[in-house]
């Protein structure tokens, strides 16, 4: 016998369900049925919403391994408060394992038919219970932010401290804000602005700004005195930085400028010409390649789909696909979260410049290429190549095949040839130190086109000198191209 006991609140204890309780009534009945009690598991202090406790998987184990033959709880919900979880416990873990399980509150135990009917019933009763709870809180924090309150968290809007409950001005990052407002409003573009703040040293902010964040704040209305919860607006309790009138034009321009975006780079993209990682991004942790995926927030313009935020995600942990709706992603598929193509594009130029501002470096990216490569592979495919060709010409002879497929074969095989010659011309003739110093040309080049805002000449600098760029989480690795 196995006797589980579970709280969760302080409030519980007052209610006749402290631990000590349980487990003396527990005994006391296992007293009364001459049952051996082998073990007390205890979870103190545990939501009773998972199973993810360390009394709970103890149990389990013990379960498992055949030392228990009956689990005995005070009430169904010390087991779990979840539908799914009770369940799961019943059917898979005790049932599986020939356990009895018997609740003493509830006077039944699955033993018995009725018993095992009744559980599911009960199950479905705490389940309802545990959304209640859920819905009274967010009816709370809706109350709340109707009130005018800030509805709380470790990280307040930039340019407030979040004290007793409040927001209050920051003042230094109050300013900050408001430089923001009053340059992108007197026509300085979101890049130039970000390397701006960036450059003075991101004051009052502990990183680097990012050109998304920086846009973020431009649609904050937490900064006219509103709060929002669940995507709605209230009026706010604290004191606004900027006025309704600068932060309606701000958003009139910004409309603006993702309109003339649009139609001087006929891209879905606003704010961004296109695709500067496209094909540079490979998954750190399964090895595949990202796809981009755009969401539209604002219909069609010109008769053309507009997609204002992009993403990319690992090609493995693309959803479901069924009946034309994505669904929940498959079991197998991996992990990789999913990023902002913005974000991504800023941090790489980032690096691109740095590396820059230490041409120095650049040498030891190059240290390994000190071993000469080995080209005979590459030799013997050449060979293979010209046999390939001698042999479509045989049967272009013999009558068996077309003159059409065999110019087709062979422009792909001449196409090769050409590629594997240059491969070959680049490990013979070209030393680290030749490759190391065309680099460093393109280098000096950098900062240049960097704070040019011209995405296209951005676009060619990335990929002229980074080969493939990895992603694992927060971890960013560039590949540098080394072939010059």
């Amino acid at each position: 016998m196995g006797i589980y006991v579970r709280v969760s609140t302080e409030n519980q204890v007052d209610d006749g369900y402290s631990i000590g309780e349980q487990t003396d009534k527990l005994k006391k009945y296992c007293d009364i049925k001459d049952w051996n009690v082998a073990n007390v598991y205890t979870d103190g202090g545990w939501s009773g919403s998972n199973i993810k406790r360390p009394g709970m998987e103890l149990l389990i184990k013990d379960v498992k391994e055949h030392r228990i033959d009956t689990v005995l709880v005070y009430k169904l919900d010390r087991l779990s408060r979840s539908q799914k979880d009770t369940l799961y416990l019943i059917e898979d873990v005790f049932n599986a394992n020939d356990v009895a399980f018997i609740s003493l509150n509830e006077n039944f135990d699955t033993s018995t038919a009725f018993g095992k009917a009744m559980v599911g019933i009960l199950s479905v009763f705490a389940q309802l219970e545990r959304e209640q709870i859920t819905e009274r809180m967010r009816m709370g924090r809706i109350g709340r932010a109707k009130a005018g309150y800030f509805k709380g968290g470790p990280t307040p809007p930039f340019g407030y401290d979040y004290i007793d409950g409040e927001l209050i001005i920051n003042p230094v990052q109050a300013e900050i804000v408001k430089q923001i407002f009053t340059e992108y409003d007197s026509g300085m573009s979101l890049s130039h602005l970000t390397r701006k703040l960036n450059n003075e040293g991101h004051i009052g902010k502990n990183i680097n700004w990012h050109y998304t964040v920086v846009r973020q704040t431009l649609t904050n209305d937490d900064y006219i005195g509103n709060v929002h919860y669940l995507g709605v607006s209230y009026e706010g309790r604290h004191k606004a930085i900027i006025s309704e009138k600068v932060f309606k034009h701000v958003q009139s321009e910004l409309k603006r400028r993702q309109i003339a975006a649009y139609e001087k780079f006929n891209n879905p993209r606003p704010f961004r010409a296109k695709y500067m990682l496209s094909g540079l991004l490979r998954c750190g942790r399964c090895g595949s390649s990202m796809s981009s995926q755009f969401s539209n927030n604002s219909g069609h313009l010109n008769g053309r789909r507009i997609s204002y935020y992009v993403r990319y995600h690992c090609v493995s942990s693309r959803p479901s696909k069924l009946h034309g709706a994505f669904t929940t992603p498959r079991k197998d598929s991996c992990d990789l979260p999913t990023y902002s193509a913005i974000e991504l594009e800023d941090k790489v130029l980032g690096k691109i410049n740095a590396l820059a501002k230490h041409p120095e470096r650049v040498a030891s990216l190059f240290h390994h290429k000190s071993q000469k490569i080995d080209t005979e592979p590459l030799k013997e495919r050449l060979l293979d190549i010209e046999n390939q060709t001698e042999r479509f010409m045989d049967l272009y002879g013999s009558g068996t095949i077309s003159i059409d497929k065999i110019n087709a074969r062979i422009v792909k095989l001449n196409a090769e040839k050409e590629a594997i010659q240059n491969k070959i011309s680049q490990a013979e003739n070209q030393g680290p130190e030749l490759a190391a110093s065309k680099m460093k040309e393109k280098l000096a080049e950098a900062p240049k086109i960097i704070a040019s805002d011209n995405y296209q000449e951005q676009a060619k600098l990335v990929r002229s000198l980074i080969d493939r760029v990895l992603l694992n989480g927060n971890r960013m690795t560039i590949k540098w191209h080394l072939e010059w």
